[in-house]
């Protein structure tokens, strides 16, 4: 069973459907225009919207428009169902962006097939009792926004499935880098405080769990093994890639993301650091080396040039605008969540889905 939202203009339509959808097992909500289906989004988090496109008021192209700008609802599955006949529904429901595209009048089996279909395709991709995907983020150089990036893919990711964003640096950053801070230090994980006192609830499916003072191996292995099973994903915001504590979660991560910038010590530390994770046995495709590239700041190298300069590892860009960066860090919010549309926000969303992608095939049998 699951919690369906149908949003129609049209009082005997959502009877209809609605009746259909209960008949297959399903709890339904209604909203009978565009502002209370995003109120209802809200309050209720529905696991699939069946949505009307032609309604006065608000109308279900606005819907869709508004649901991107929200993180809160952007991630929520979409049926459009509408009497606005297309020539070709699917390249309609492609530019639409939404799961399916329906036109009145549809089947009672074609639309409760379509849900059916809909729902197993976008369900959480770990539930939990299971096994959290992991990945993980490091600086090799001081200020090269890795805390940024790996708290963005934390709330990008908490979109699809609880998510968990671990800090083990030690100052706070994890907490702080959402307007929080820890409420649990080292010394009292040490003395057997419960590590639960740590979490520190974000959004509904995001929770940093952030101390002050470095924990030890103990105390960051019983972590590991307390979270993991609780979420999606579990997110490591390790800081130095090169310490003792990195060098015990990298093996668990499937992907480790390693900022650096394109100055001279940024580029020589960077070759230090995947020499190290290289005699560690991680290599590409499960690191990845981030160049941080700045707007502001002219750039020395190519793309290509930095590449050969750390000894042909494939590398990735970030494009990141430093008045965007300084926002996000005065208001608490994810890069993606203070300009959706710039490209920072485009690639944090890209690499998110990679990351998806990753998590389906892991759950492939």
């Amino acid at each position: 069973m699951a919690r369906l939202l149908v949003v129609d203009d049209d009082p005997d339509a959502r009877r209809l459907i609605g009746l259909v959808l209960r008949r297959a097992g399903h709890d339904i909500l209604y909203a009978e225009d565009g502002f209370q289906a995003l109120e209802v989004m809200g309050r209720e988090r529905p696991d699939l919207i069946i949505l009307d496109l032609m309604m006065p008021g608000m109308d279900g192209f606005e819907v869709l428009e508004a649901m991107r700008q929200r993180t809160d609802l952007r991630g929520l599955p979409v049926i459009v169902l509408t009497a606005k006949a297309q020539v070709a529904p699917t390249a309609e429901q492609k530019r639409l962006d939404v799961q399916a595209y329906l036109t009145k009048p549809v089947s009672a089996e074609t639309l409760v097939q379509t849900v059916q279909e809909t729902l197993k395709a976008t369900r959480p991709l770990l539930a939990p009792g299971g096994q959290a995907l992991e990945i993980a983020g490091g600086e090799s150089w001081p200020g090269s926004a890795g805390e940024l990036l790996i708290s963005a893919l934390a709330a990008a990711l908490a979109v699809h499935a609880p998510t968990f964003l671990v800090d083990v640096e030690g100052v706070g950053r994890g907490a702080m880098i959402f307007n929080a801070e820890p409420r649990i230090t080292s010394e009292d994980l040490g003395v057997g405080r419960d590590p639960a006192e740590g979490l520190i609830p974000i959004q509904e499916r995001l929770q940093v769990w952030s101390v002050y003072g470095r924990p030890s191996a103990t105390i960051v292995q019983s972590v590991a093994e307390w979270l993991a099973p609780q979420a999606g994903f579990l997110v490591w915001m390790v800081g130095d890639p090169t310490g003792s504590v990195a060098a015990q979660i990298f093996p668990r991560c499937q992907r480790i993301f390693i900022t650096f910038e394109s100055h001279g010590p940024g580029m020589r530390r960077a070759r230090v650091v995947l020499r190290h994770l290289e005699e560690l046995g991680l290599r590409s495709p499960q690191v990845w080396p981030i160049w941080v590239r700045r707007w502001a700041v002219p750039e020395l190298w190519t793309e290509t040039e930095i590449q050969n300069r750390l000894g042909g590892v494939p590398i990735r860009v970030w494009p990141v605008d430093p008045v965007t960066a300084h926002r996000a860090l005065q208001e608490g919010r994810p890069l993606q969540e203070i300009e959706p549309e710039s490209p920072t926000a485009h690639r944090i969303w890209e690499w998110a889905k990679e990351i998806l992608e990753l998590a389906k095939e892991r759950r492939s049998p």
